[in-house]
């Protein structure tokens, strides 16, 4: 009798062993700010970073790069996530993505610099002849359709944007501890700024008066 009772037991425990384990269900928070963040939500961008940076350094430093590459490899994910995110088909696999992008990137910093070419083509080097009097009429429409082009942008943007414009030598660690801003961020906020930019009224006209 006690071996009979065991059997039921026994295989209960081999069922259970058995079973498929179930998928995590996914992370209703994480879908949500993917989701925000694709419609070009800033807090939901800030969120995403708060939650990869870590783990996308993680990755760009086991390709063993330097803490400036590591920063261009991180950089570099964030704007093809950026410019990515909305083919990602399922929300909740971002992490998977942005890992995979890391990657890429990380791989790409490995193969070294891109080498200039010299060319002979003598048009290439070309600039314009500041000693012209229209061109410094042009500069002028330039510099004032750019001013009123800026002041169409949030405030924190039109900040970022002027210290990317007049102080190049500063790097994304720099540009957000002044600004108080995620580094992660810098990169798709300045893809937004771009695009909305060069869809102002005043720049448009100024491309389409020299065109």
């Amino acid at each position: 009798m006690p071996a009979r009772s065991g059997v039921p037991a026994l295989h209960a425990v081999h069922s259970c062993a058995a079973a498929p384990a179930r998928p995590a269900p996914p992370d209703p928070a994480l879908v949500s700010a993917v989701l925000a963040a694709r419609a070009g939500d800033e807090a939901a961008w800030s969120e995403l970073v708060r939650r990869f940076d870590a783990r996308l350094r993680a990755v760009a430093r086991s390709y063993r790069l330097g803490g400036a590459d590591v920063d261009d490899v991180v950089q570099m994910t964030w704007l093809a996530a950026y410019r990515h995110l909305g083919a990602l088909r399922e929300p909740a696999a971002v992490g998977g993505f942005l890992v995979t992008i890391a990657r890429r990137n990380a791989l790409r910093v490995l193969q070294g610099p891109v080498r200039e070419h010299l060319s002979d083509d003598p048009a290439l080097g070309d600039g314009a002849d500041w000693n012209l009097p229209e061109t410094g009429v042009l500069a002028a429409e330039r510099r004032d359709a750019l001013a009123r082009a800026l002041a169409s942008l949030p405030e924190r943007h039109r900040a970022l944007m002027t210290v990317l414009a007049t102080r190049p030598a500063l790097d994304y660690r720099d540009i957000g501890r002044l600004l108080d801003m995620p580094v992660g961020s810098i990169g798709p906020i300045r893809m937004r700024c771009l695009e909305r930019l060069r869809g102002h009224g005043a720049l448009q006209a100024l491309e389409t008066a020299g065109a």
